[in-house]
């Protein structure tokens, strides 16, 4: 009977760490986050849902769903109460590397906007002022994930991750100057 008790005890505190550790955030029932998952891949045309978080009254969305393509570049599908896309992500073959796309070893000048799809990871001395902006920003922390933006208000995204496990999200214009962070 203790075994039992043990067992379901550690079964139940190996789940709660793995959705801690997802960035599921509690506020999303199972169905609205199911709902959400399928409206997200839909929209993109395929990847893994790997975060639901619900807005927070303040943003432009009900439910923030991340989804990662098989290439590893993340993108953030935002949607509607009705589950209906109010941002426009790139799908996944948009950013499947294509035959002809041939590498580049060049860093993208600080000064340049990206023109590119939203997502886009950041490189070279792009990433590392991003990074160190964001990480200022932030109070501290490490940099977990980086991108380009395709909204007007910002030209790349940051997330930080702090010493207590959490996620500040950093939107820096073209000049590495934050617009916005959200906690």
């Amino acid at each position: 009977m203790r075994r039992t008790t043990l067992a379901t005890a550690a079964s139940g505190l190996i789940l709660a760490l793995s959705l801690t550790a997802c960035g599921d955030d509690d506020s999303v029932s199972s169905e609205d986050r199911e709902r959400a998952s399928a409206a997200a891949i839909e929209a993109v045309g395929g990847g893994q849902v790997t975060d639901v978080d619900k807005g927070d009254g303040d943003d432009d969305y009900a439910y923030d769903v991340e989804v990662q393509f098989e290439n590893g570049n993340d993108v953030d599908v935002e949607l509607d109460e009705d589950f209906k896309v109010t941002n426009n992500p790139p799908t996944a073959a948009a950013a499947a590397p294509t035959e002809s796309a041939a590498p580049t070893t060049a860093a993208p000048s600080a000064a340049a906007t990206p023109t590119v799809d939203d997502d886009q990871p950041l490189t070279g001395d792009t990433l590392a002022k991003a990074s160190a902006a964001a990480i200022k920003a932030a109070g501290g922390g490490r940099v977990t994930d980086s991108g380009t933006s395709d909204d007007a208000d910002h030209a790349y995204e940051v997330e930080v991750r702090l010493d207590n496990n959490e996620d500040v999200d950093v939107e820096l214009d073209e000049s590495f100057n934050v617009t916005k962070i959200d906690r």
